[in-house]
């Protein structure tokens, strides 16, 4: 199996883990809840607990975007590197981006969820991590970018 091929797997289950968390939890939570966090992990905006499902709906559109995404490597609406459009590489590149975007909701719907169960005070520091592990995989779109930019002012 291709590494794009796994990697579409994960990024499935990592969206079937969020809504069922979401699902088990639900039942459970006050009628308010933590919607909103400073920079600091602390929590300065609450909603209704219905607000909590809009998280897994913004993944899900998120991962059928990307999916649609791969069908078309040569879409105006994909800004990737040439280099990339060229190859089966766009779809490697597109789901490894997913991939710490869906961690990235699964890990705030999980630490929204502990901080209403009292089981901590704020976000952790992992959302930053996360955010970082995102970047490294733009940072390397642009490196390559960058890289065929070059050669073909050379040329």
């Amino acid at each position: 199996m291709k590494t794009s091929g796994l990697l579409l797997i994960v990024n499935s289950l990592l969206l079937i883990v969020i809504w069922v968390f979401t699902g088990i939890k639900y039942a459970g939570l006050p009628e308010m809840i933590p919607t909103h966090f400073d920079f600091q992990g602390n929590v300065d905006g609450e909603s209704g607990k219905a607000t909590i499902w809009l998280l897994p709906c913004i993944a899900t559109f998120v991962h059928f975007l990307f999916i649609r995404a791969t069908r078309n490597p040569n879409s105006p609406l994909l800004n990737i590197p040439d280099g990339f459009r060229r190859s089966k590489f766009h779809k490697l590149y597109l789901f490894s981006l997913q991939l710490p975007v869906m961690i990235l909701f699964l890990d705030i719907i999980i630490e929204s969820i502990r901080v209403v169960e009292g089981k901590q005070q704020r976000l952790s520091g992992a959302v930053f991590f996360i955010l970082g592990l995102m970047f490294a995989v733009i940072g390397v779109g642009l490196i390559k970018s960058i890289r065929e930019s070059s050669q073909k002012s050379n040329d």
